[in-house]
C-alpha cells in the first residue's frame, strides 16, 4: 500500500479545506522547545560510535522478548526527547505513527545528510506476517504567500513483506498531469553502506532531484528527478524538512481489539509489542543552501523552525517509550539518533 503519500495527500486536502490549520500538514511551529545545552564536537561525535552491530538481515520471526540486542545504550551527555515528555509545538504533519521531524525555516533550496544505514536495526513484521513500512526523507512544503500550497517527500523507503532500502519520492501536486505522484525505485540499496541523502530544488523552478551517494562505495548509487507545481529554484517558497517514521498499512489499521479504526493512537497501540522497530538510525553532516548563497551551511539551531515527535505527551495512552530523538548539537550541524521501538521493554512496565 502506498501509505505515505495517501498519509500526506489526506493531511494536505484536510488543511486545504481549513486554511488556518496549515500546520496539520506541514507543521507551522510554535514556540521552539528549550535549547539543549550546547556540547563540543567531540561529544557530538560520540552518538555515531555508540552503536549496535551491523544486521546483515532482516529478523524474519517475532522478536526474542528475551534478546535486546537491537537497542543501543543512550551516549552521556545527550539531549533525549522521548514521546513521553516532548511538548508539541503547533501540529506535526507526520501523526499515524512513530515519527520525528526537524522543520526548516523558509528560505532553503538544497539540503543533504549522512544517514548510517548499516547501523540500523530494524524489523517491520508482526508475528501473524503483517507489517509496518519504514521512511527515511528530506521533503520540501512549497508557500504561495502567506500559506502552503504543495509538499513532497524524497528519501529512503523499506516496504512490503520482503522489504529493502530504496528510493521513493511523493509529490503532492506534480508540475503537470503527465507526472506521477509516487515512485519507488527498483535500485536496492545494500543494509551494510552508509549513503548521503541529497534534495536539490535550486536547478530551475517546479524541478527537483533526489540523489543517493554511496558513502561507502563513493559512488552515486541512485537518483530521480521530478516535477512540483509552484515551487520555485531561489529558496524563496520552499521550507525544507527531515523525517523518520513508521507507517501503517491499511490492514494493521486496527484498535487493541481488533475494530477497523482510524484513531492513530489505538492503531499504535494494536501494533505495540508485536516486536516492530527501527533503531540507532545514526545521522549527521546534515546540511542546507539558503536562498542567495552559493554554499551550504551546517543545519544547526538558526536552521530549524520545529522539530516535532510523534506521539508526544499530549497522548497518554501511549504510555511507553515508542519515539525518542537523541541529540547533540555540533559545530557541524545537527547530529543525533533517532530510535522507533513499538515494545514495552522490562524497566518501561
Amino acid at each position: 500500500m502506498r501509505n505515505k503519500i495517501i498519509r500526506f495527500s489526506r493531511v494536505v486536502a484536510a488543511a486545504l479545506l481549513a486554511l488556518t490549520v496549515f500546520a496539520a500538514a506541514c507543521g507551522t511551529p510554535g514556540p521552539e522547545p528549550s535549547e539543549p545545552e550546547s556540547l563540543p564536537a567531540s561529544e557530538a561525535e560520540s552518538i555515531l560510535s555508540e552503536s549496535s552491530k551491523p544486521v546483515s538481515e532482516e529478523v524474519s520471526a517475532p522478536m526474542n522478548e528475551s534478546s535486546e540486542d537491537y537497542r543501543s545504550p543512550v551516549p552521556e551527555n545527550a539531549t533525549v526527547y522521548t514521546n513521553l515528555d516532548f511538548v508539541k509545538n503547533g501540529k506535526m504533519g507526520d501523526a499515524d505513527g512513530p515519527a520525528v521531524c526537524y522543520y526548516s525555516k523558509t528560505g532553503y533550496r538544497k539540503a543533504s545528510m549522512d544517514v548510517r544505514i548499516s547501523r540500523i536495526a530494524i524489523q517491520t513484521k508482526r508475528p501473524d506476517r503483517k507489517f509496518v513500512n519504514a521512511y527515511m526523507f528530506l521533503g520540501c512544503d512549497v508557500f504561495n504567500g502567506s500559506y502552503w500550497c504543495n509538499c513532497f517527500d524524497a528519501g529512503f523507503c523499506w516496504s512490503g513483506s520482503a522489504p529493502s532500502w530504496h528510493l521513493f519520492y511523493n509529490i503532492y501536486e506534480p508540475a503537470d498531469n503527465k507526472q506521477r505522484g509516487w515512485y519507488e525505485s527498483g535500485v536496492k540499496l545494500s543494509r551494510t553502506h552508509d549513503y548521503r541523502l541529497i534534495l536539490d530544488t535550486s536547478e530551475e523552478d517546479e524541478k527537483a532531484a533526489i540523489i543517493v551517494y554511496d558513502l561507502t562505495d563513493d559512488r552515486e548509487a541512485d537518483r530521480a528527478e521530478f516535477r512540483v507545481k509552484n515551487m520555485k529554484c531561489d529558496g524563496s517558497n520552499t521550507a525544507y524538512l527531515m523525517d523518520f517514521a513508521l507507517d501503517y498499512p491499511d490492514n494493521v489499521r486496527k484498535a487493541p481489539d481488533g475494530t477497523v479504526t482510524d484513531d492513530w493512537k489505538q492503531i499504535t497501540l494494536y501494533n505495540s509489542d508485536q516486536g516492530l522497530y527501527m533503531t540507532n538510525i545514526l545521522v549527521d553532516n546534515v546540511k542546507i543552501l539558503p536562498a542567495g548563497k552559493d554554499e551550504e551551511i551546517p543545519w544547526d539551531e538558526s536552521v530549524n523552525n520545529n522539530r516535532g515527535l510523534w506521539p508526544d505527551k499530549s497522548m497518554s495512552e501511549i504510555d511507553y517509550v515508542c519515539t525518542q530523538l537523541i541529540e547533540l548539537p555540533s559545530d557541524s550541524g545537527l547530529a543525533f539518533r533517532v530510535d522507533l521501538d513499538m515494545n514495552r521493554h522490562t524497566e518501561e512496565s
